[in-house]
């Protein structure tokens, strides 16, 4: 098989709900026109209008423009002698925090419904250059600023393992769309686990690539701050690791516009190998439950099975680079943010955010320029691990799901909480790749482990999640 190709299953061996297919399968019987883009949209717009009511994961949708667009794709496969795009006519969900032209980019801020995009930001121009449909957008916490999806204009995302654990944030409404079966693929980003941790609590699988594979310019937002151009990545959450695959494809072609993109290859002759895989079980500061033990266990296994060889590292710090993250972004977040978090007079997020900020060193210049540097003698131990480890697998949280608001409890329990989240933060921190990918589930709640890669070594990280899959089969919810 060539390089980056996907197998296809026949149409007969396939589950009859069309929303439960993947997006690989999707694509390719609509290309072979055994199934139509129409009849595709019309079954993931029934299966929204089952769950989502409840749900509440999308919460923007034109159906005009679903219908109009599958029935284009369709025409398009009839009279165009062009080859169409890897995703030609499979509906996908895009975050609320990047630009669709024509809708208001809210990022779930009731301010912010003003800021309608003149275009689409580069990634979802790169999807919809791929054939995607969009099929509408997903929920976030205000300013995507938070691991639980609920803001003043939309309300509350529910997790659909359980309505008493956090849906995740802040691609949650990405990610319970993709659990729950309203979408085959979403579209989300990630700061500080925001693809991560939603696709964990959530049971699905979650992409942040390095920073800079995916290009993420959004007109409505002209400047950023250095931590949001250096920490932030736009990614993909699925079901599959090759739907990763492919969405990742399509995101990643183009983003010449942006100086952020780094056009470097995806693929790279020892993608498929079975390399050596540093095993990070100790956390520094926290005690790891014993289910989240077994995850890294169970995962460790898979990967051995396939011929990894998987051995227990000693990891620098992800103390030292939880706290360059918040001397960062925190810093920047009372520069420009928090007028904007206070002047919305929502309790909650004020709460959270604030009690966030209270963790972090004093604002000052040189806080922010000293953890600038300190960054960077930290990333140099981190590559070097890589040299001799070119994957990592750790936690993805070295928490079991949380509860709604476990964020409230002040300055004591916030500190708890990074610590509980520095596996993802610290990732992005040093603006790495990770992966959430699912082992199964305890008591009714899904697992999952996390893995890291080399910078701009998507490709192998995700030929390690689909050994595991292939080992450690996950239910869904609705099987």
């Amino acid at each position: 098989m060539e390089r980056g190709m996907m197998s296809v299953r026949p149409v007969a061996s396939l589950p009859p709900e069309l929303w439960k297919w993947d997006a690989t399968d999707l694509a390719a019987h609509i290309k072979r026109r055994t199934i139509s883009s129409l009849e595709v949209m019309v079954a993931f717009h029934t299966r929204i209008d089952e769950v989502n009511p409840r749900l509440n994961a999308i919460v923007q949708a034109d159906r005009d423009a679903e219908i109009s667009a599958a029935l284009r794709a369709d025409a398009e496969l009839t009279s165009s002698v062009a080859p169409v795009g890897p995703l030609h006519g499979v509906p996908i969900t895009i975050k609320l925090n990047a630009d669709v032209e024509g809708q208001a980019t809210t990022n779930g801020v009731p301010a912010y419904k003003v800021r309608v995009a003149e275009h689409d930001s580069l990634v979802v121009a790169n999807l919809r250059r791929a054939g995607a449909i969009i099929a509408g957008r997903t929920n976030v916490p205000p300013f995507s600023h938070r691991w639980f999806t609920e803001n003043p204009i939309h309300g509350r995302t529910l997790n659909p393992w359980s309505d008493d654990i956090t849906s995740g944030g802040s691609s949650g409404g990405a990610a319970v769309a993709v659990a729950s079966g309203m979408g085959a693929v979403a579209h989300g980003t990630d700061i500080a686990g925001s693809i991560r941790y939603p696709a964990y609590v959530n049971g699905v699988l979650g992409l942040r690539p390095t920073p800079g594979r995916v290009p993420a310019l959004n007109g409505t937002v002209p400047a950023r701050f250095a931590g949001l151009q250096l920490f932030s990545a736009q990614g993909p959450l699925a079901r599959t690791s090759r739907d990763l695959e492919l969405t990742l494809r399509a995101m990643a072609v183009d983003g010449q516009a942006d100086p952020i993109w780094i056009n470097t290859p995806l693929d790279y002759p020892d993608d498929n190998a079975a390399c050596p895989v540093g095993l990070i079980d100790e956390i520094e500061g926290v005690a790891l439950p014993s289910k989240i033990r077994s995850a890294l266990d169970i995962a460790a296994r898979a990967l051995e099975a396939a011929g990894y060889k998987v051995d227990p590292v000693k990891v620098p710090s992800m103390r030292d680079a939880l706290e360059l993250w918040l001397s960062i972004v925190i810093t920047e977040n009372r520069l420009g943010m928090m007028a904007d978090v206070d002047a919305m007079d929502d309790h909650v997020s004020s709460t959270s955010i604030h009690a966030m900020a209270s963790c972090a060193p004093n604002p000052d210049l040189r806080t922010y320029v000293t953890a600038l540097a300190k960054r960077d003698a930290l990333r140099r131990k981190w590559q070097a691990l890589f040299v001799r480890h070119p994957l990592l697998l750790m936690p993805t949280s070295c928490r079991l799901p949380m509860k709604w608001d476990d964020d409230l409890g002040g300055e004591e329990v916030i500190r708890k909480l990074l610590d509980d989240q520095s596996p993802l933060i610290s990732v992005a921190a040093l603006s790495l790749g990770g992966l959430n990918v699912p082992v199964g589930q305890d008591d009714g709640l899904p697992l999952g482990v996390q893995i890291v890669g080399a910078p701009f070594r998507e490709i192998l990280m995700l030929r390690a999640a689909a050994a595991i899959e292939q080992s450690a089969p996950t239910r869904r919810v609705y099987d």
